[in-house]
């Protein structure tokens, strides 16, 4: 080879090196799942889309039809939460709580409506505390009332505060106060301790603001993660306060970072031009990371987004539907991601048995089960670990 070939291969190498390299930054910048230090980065436009429900993503399907009676007429749009033996179906129509076992036959009804310490007006949120046994339910006027797994009162405490949704660490609870919140300090979240008297404040706003009611806690074992609606940085709730675990990048769909100084006519006239994201269910567990989110935009219906992230792999999916598709109206967002890795969500049971994708095929003895007045069906989808 003479010194002109060898100039020549020397180029060739150095130019495919060099293209490598700006490939490989490429794909870096570009990557839609980041993990720095334990920091989850999710990029919304950097990830493509792929099947959700799919054998790929998911292995063991099970299906519980939940027991149907006069007694545990199940309303739309329900709730659900569970322990080891237990699932607990919050109804938001009738204001009520169904125990049923995991067989899903009905055990008894928990928590009455009224205007007496052992009622409540209206359900704002549910926690268990399977170890004693006991339901905590949350009223808007921030009492929280106690029954046990029976039914019965144990007892009631008010913090005096108007509070949304909440979590019980140890000894104390966490409120999420929403943006009506008419006490002098003005934040969104508060740590109270059982017997009301430490109390610690976090997340201070500056302008009014109205409330999107969601699940703002989601606890998995020991972890307890915290985020509202129009927040795209997500928290894990320590005994020092919440702390950043997980930042999501929705670029041209973000709510500003500076919102809660901002008047809200100012950022509904942006989401109005332009759309935004905001997400309604976060779950998380040590390997996984589950989203539920929504663009909002004026005059059409929307898409609603499932996304899974594997958070020791950085391998994820995420499918789009319309607001309106029939899956979405079948069985909405998971409720429930255990330690186990599986993904629990609550399904309407006709729309189920009409279902034609053969993923969410049902046996043929529940099928025969199902009438129109029929309570939902649980679906558990055991994740892979892709």
């Amino acid at each position: 080879m003479n010194r002109k070939d060898e100039k020549i291969l020397k180029f060739i190498l150095l130019f495919a090196i060099f293209s490598l390299f700006i490939t490989s930054c490429q794909n870096t910048n570009n990557k839609a799942v980041n993990i720095e230090e334990e920091l989850l980065l999710l990029n919304f436009e950097a990830q493509s889309e792929s099947t959700f429900f799919s054998d790929r993503i998911f292995g063991k399907v099970e299906m519980t039809l939940l027991e149907t009676d006069d007694n545990c007429l199940v309303g739309g749009y329900p709730d659900l939460l569970s322990d080891a033996h237990h699932y607990f179906i919050r109804d938001n129509q009738q204001q009520i709580v169904f125990r049923f076992d995991r067989g899903g036959k009905f055990i008894n009804s928990i928590g009455r409506r009224g205007g007496g310490p052992e009622e409540y007006v209206e359900i704002e949120d549910i926690n268990l505390i399977p170890d004693n046994k006991i339901v905590e339910i949350l009223d808007r006027n921030g009492k929280i009332i106690k029954y046990d797994y029976s039914g019965q009162f144990i007892s009631s405490q008010s913090f005096g505060v108007n509070a949304f949704s909440f979590i019980k660490k140890d000894t104390d609870y966490w409120l999420y106060l929403g943006y009506e919140n008419s006490n002098e300090e003005r934040v969104r979240l508060m740590k109270v301790s059982e017997d009301g008297k430490n109390i610690d404040c976090f997340f201070p706003f500056q302008t009014n603001w109205f409330t999107v009611i969601i699940q703002n806690f989601y606890r998995c074992g020991n972890l307890i993660t915290y985020r509202d609606f129009f927040s795209h940085t997500l928290y894990h709730i320590t005994d020092d306060g919440p702390v950043e675990k997980t930042i999501i990048d929705f670029g041209n769909y973000a709510f500003p970072e500076n919102m809660y100084q901002m008047k809200m006519e100012t950022v509904l006239d942006d989401l109005r031009r332009n759309g935004m994201m905001g997400v309604d269910r976060y779950l998380e567990n040590e390997q996984f990371a589950y989203l539920f989110f929504r663009k909002i935009q004026t005059g059409v219906p929307g898409e609603i987004y499932h996304w899974l992230v594997n958070k020791k792999t950085g391998n994820s999916v995420m499918q789009s539907f319309q607001a309106d598709h029939p899956k979405i109206d079948m069985m909405q967002k998971a409720d429930i991601l255990t330690e186990d890795n599986e993904l629990v969500f609550i399904a309407n049971s006709q729309m189920l048995k009409d279902c034609d994708d053969p993923f969410f095929k049902i046996n043929d003895d529940i099928r025969k089960s199902i009438t129109d007045d029929s309570n939902p069906i649980i679906i558990t989808f055991k994740i892979n670990d892709f």
